[in-house]
């Protein structure tokens, strides 16, 4: 079964647990880049938390995030 085609009850669950991975992506990113930024130190690319593909899989099901 596609993400698209998930309605009601198996719907709400993944787009909340997608929510909730989401947010903790963001915050660990935050994290890390404050970190990097209050050490001096490089910070790391950004794609690496994985964030775009929360979004993409948001967006597939119709609930893209808000920033």
């Amino acid at each position: 079964m596609q993400l698209e085609e998930l309605t009601g009850d198996e719907r709400t669950l993944v787009v909340v647990a997608l929510q909730a991975l989401f947010r903790e992506r963001l915050s660990a990113s935050n994290v890390v880049f404050t970190v990097c930024s209050l050490s001096g130190k490089e910070q790391p690319p950004e794609d690496i938390f994985g964030l775009r593909e929360v979004e993409d899989a948001l967006r597939r099901i119709g609930a893209a995030p808000a920033r």
